[in-house]
């Protein structure tokens, strides 16, 4: 049975009469090309396919609120009417795997292991560490920060030589970034950020982030961390001086 594009953008429109409506869902099931006019003329269509094509794999479940059976026999434009709403569900499990599976924003410490991680031996071999300029530098640091850095005692770290001290910004805080080099020329940093008062101590919790190790605490609103050049520094010879010299 031949259909015109007027009755068929009728039948997808919910218009076509009863026995028009009956006949191209009976010829649906076996006529492809009549299936391939109906999705040509169906703007909908190409929404509906995307939708489906791009649900992940692992969606969450997500429980839908039942609803009632609907007569597709007797009802106009029943079969693409019902994929609408189809799309609309697969839209929401969409919405519902985004929010879901969605990244946790990230902190200070991951965005400055991330930014530390960058660094290699030739970006710090050719910094002025002169003692006039790192006066300068923890003299401008300390002032953002809002208390001292402990020069003396930073220079004093076993094992590295100061290199700067820089002042960052993370959400409108200062954070200060204290750049050493060890024995082999491999950067390694200290990190101080103001948390304001009220911001709660932390314990010092190892991890690595962004494939260096890491070194993270918090006390009496400031929050520390040291950070490696690769997952196997060994920060323990300077993390013991640090938690001491930073207790208050």
């Amino acid at each position: 049975m031949k259909f015109s594009d007027e009755t068929l953008k009728a039948y997808l429109e919910g218009n076509a009469d009863a026995a028009d409506a009956a006949a191209i869902e009976a010829a649906i099931e076996t006529d492809l090309a009549l299936e391939q006019r109906l999705m040509t003329l169906d703007p909908l269509a190409p929404v509906v396919q995307s939708v489906f094509e791009n649900i992940p794999t692992d969606a969450p479940q997500i429980e839908l609120p039942e609803t009632a059976p609907v007569d597709t026999a007797n009802t106009s434009g029943g079969l693409w009417r019902m994929m609408a709403v189809a799309a609309s569900v697969a839209v929401v499990a969409v919405s519902a795997t985004f929010w879901a599976t969605r990244p946790e924003p990230m902190g200070w410490a991951e965005q400055a292991a991330i930014y530390q991680s960058l660094y290699s031996p030739d970006t710090i071999a050719s910094l002025d560490n002169s003692p006039v300029t790192l006066n300068a530098q923890f003299a401008q640091a300390e002032e953002q920060l809002g208390r001292s850095l402990n020069q003396g005692a930073l220079e004093a770290l076993p094992g590295l030589e100061l290199k700067r001290a820089q002042v960052l910004s993370f959400k409108g805080k200062p954070l200060i970034q204290v750049v050493f080099s060890d024995s082999q020329g491999q950067p390694l940093a200290f990190c101080v950020i103001r948390q304001g008062e009220g911001a709660p101590a932390k314990d010092v919790k190892l991890a690595a982030i962004s494939g260096v190790a890491t070194a993270t605490w918090a006390q009496d609103g400031y929050g520390y961390m040291l950070i490696g050049s690769s997952e196997q520094t060994d920060l323990e010879p300077q993390l013991d001086i640090l938690t001491t010299t930073f207790a208050g």
